[in-house]
């Protein structure tokens, strides 16, 4: 049985001179498989910093329907906060460290 070539990429020109768009073609039934990417970073300390920000601002709602002075709560109680800054530095750290 003769195998057949696929076909020749077509190359396409944009006005912007980069090349990268790509109209819509038939492409047929066979389709290459696509190699995922990882996302760089450490997803663990991701979806740590993500908890830690979710839980800093569940607790700050908290303290503020018990006083309805968000100000006066928060500058009694640091502990919103702090687990919000956590958080962060957890999600900016695990953006670019693999651990």
């Amino acid at each position: 049985m003769p195998q057949s070539m696929p076909p020749k990429q077509k190359v396409y020109h944009d006005d912007w001179g980069t090349s990268a768009r790509q109209g819509y073609e038939d492409r047929g039934a066979f389709r290459e498989v696509r190699v995922q990417q990882k996302s760089p970073g450490s997803p663990i300390l991701k979806s740590i910093g993500g908890i830690c920000i979710f839980a800093g601002l569940c607790w700050a709602a908290y303290l503020y329907t018990q006083d309805s002075n968000l100000a006066l709560a928060l500058e009694q109680n640091h502990g919103p906060m702090a687990i919000m800054g956590l958080g962060v530095v957890c999600s900016i750290v695990g953006k670019y460290l693999r651990a």
